[in-house]
């Protein structure tokens, strides 16, 4: 079920569902409380394309994971990544890993950021 189909079983503008489903003070309570019992109902879920596009947001945080013969992982790195992977879930964000050669990770973080694959990094 997508946000004009909600709109349209629950007689209301796509407008005030989106701005019931994203927390609006301007959405009466009655209202709210209808358009999420109904999204929940019939498994709403937001296109993750159509909110990128509203918000300017990827709700991703990048990592560049060097790669190469010479690249020696310490002991402790999956904890390390089990712990930014924890961090980025409770903010509801998704944990993006993109290889790169060791000698040039540089580029590989300008270029996620320019595209803007990812909100943030993690250097």
């Amino acid at each position: 079920m997508n946000l004009k189909q909600l709109s349209h079983m629950l007689s209301l503008s796509q407008t005030t569902v989106s701005r019931a489903l994203n927390g609006y003070p301007e959405v009466n309570e009655e209202t709210r409380r209808r358009v999420m019992d109904a999204a929940k109902r019939h498994g709403y879920r937001p296109n993750p394309s159509a909110r990128r596009l509203a918000t300017g947001k990827s709700g991703m945080i990048g990592y560049v994971l060097p790669t190469g013969a010479a690249v020696d992982i310490d002991p402790h790195f999956v904890e390390f990544l089990s712990g930014l992977g924890d961090y980025a879930r409770s903010h509801e964000l998704d944990l993006v890993l993109s290889p790169a050669d060791a000698d040039d990770q540089e580029t590989t973080y300008r270029r996620i950021v320019a595209n803007r694959q990812v909100d943030a990094v993690y250097i």
